[in-house]
């Protein structure tokens, strides 16, 4: 059932697609739905799009429906997932490990379009993802508990005392999963990145447009 949905908002997003964009791609199973029904529309109706993708799956995936990546300034569509979306819209993105990239192509967009199931849709953000300088691991992981159970990812998820590696990001970093309750996510997105070490966090409040939730897509 969530497998449909997610299929069902792919295609939706990309019938929202005009001739000649240039389309952010985002990362996650939801994105990836998006990118195929994009890829479909490509091979069925000739249109010309150029995709700005937020990481390599979604590079690979791009190149494999005959989507031409380009590096560019001017995004005119964005289209991503989300792991928590609250009452409010607001946005906590991150357990895929490429929120630095998606904050980079989102944020630039003139347009964000979230693709969101039921099951992301909470009414208050309790997860939170920070990814962190390597040289900053200790220091930024004293500050972080401050604010919630921190935990520094590992590639099998059981922790660095059970002989797990430490995850490392497409742009050399390491991500904190972080459990905490936001209040305010405008102000804790940029208190997070006020941490010296913090590269950025998968807090989204930039204006976006949600389908899943009264979208006329079941949830």
């Amino acid at each position: 059932m969530i497998a449909e949905s997610k299929e069902r908002l792919g295609k939706l997003a990309a019938e929202m697609v005009k001739d000649g964009m240039i389309i952010g791609l985002g990362s996650g199973s939801t994105a990836a739905e998006f990118i195929k029904g994009l890829g479909e529309r490509i091979k069925e109706e000739g249109i010309s799009v150029y995709g700005v993708p937020t990481s390599y799956q979604a590079q690979l995936l791009a190149e494999c429906y005959s989507i031409p990546i380009i590096s560019s300034d001017r995004i005119d569509l964005a289209v991503d997932g989300a792991d928590q979306i609250d009452a409010r819209n607001f946005i906590s993105k991150g357990g895929g490990g490429a929120l630095l990239k998606e904050k980079f192509v989102d944020y630039r967009a003139e347009r964000l379009i979230i693709l969101a199931d039921r099951t992301k849709f909470v009414n208050i953000i309790s997860q939170v993802f920070v990814e962190v300088h390597p040289l900053a691991i200790h220091p930024v992981s004293k500050i972080l508990e401050t604010y919630g159970t921190t935990t520094l990812r590992t590639v099998k998820g059981k922790g660095i005392e059970n002989g797990d590696q430490v995850s490392i990001t497409e742009s050399g970093n390491v991500i904190f999963d972080v459990s905490m309750e936001v209040e305010n996510p405008p102000e804790t997105e940029k208190i997070l990145n006020s941490i010296p070490g913090v590269i950025e966090n998968g807090l989204f409040t930039r204006k976006s447009v949600i389908l899943g939730r009264g979208s006329g897509i079941p949830g």
